[in-house]
């Protein structure tokens, strides 16, 4: 099993940022409303990630790093997507621009959970 195909969600080609019925186009999980279950996941990994960058470097330490693991999360979710998206979309310009809207909120949602979760943890700055 590909990773892609772990994070890719059926969608009905009419509502291509629902994966609660679909059978047709494949997009991203982090763009439906379904996105929810995918934090749990992605708030440990990129925690890890910044924590084990933190102990290889002090420039590292910064907030912004668990936002910009986000906001990459969010470009690659949407680069993935866009064939899902698209296709048999009446409006694929909108549909682009909704994920692309989705996809940023809930990226500081995510890199707020990260940060917070550090704090929780004990491993803020």
């Amino acid at each position: 099993m590909a990773v892609k195909t772990v994070f890719m969600t059926n969608v009905a080609a009419e509502s291509p940022l629902d994966s609660s019925g679909g059978t047709g186009a494949k997009v991203s999980n982090f763009l439906t409303v379904q996105t929810f279950t995918n934090f749990a996941a992605m708030t440990g990994a990129i925690t890890a990630a910044w924590h084990g960058l933190r102990s290889l470097t002090p420039h590292a330490a910064t907030f912004w790093v668990p936002y910009g693991f986000s906001f990459a999360w969010a470009v690659v979710s949407v680069v993935m997507s866009l064939e899902g998206l698209t296709k048999n979309s009446p409006n694929k310009v909108g549909t682009v621009l909704q994920a692309i809207f989705v996809a940023a909120v809930n990226s500081l949602v995510l890199g707020g959970a990260v940060v917070g979760t550090s704090f929780v943890t004990g491993k803020s700055l």
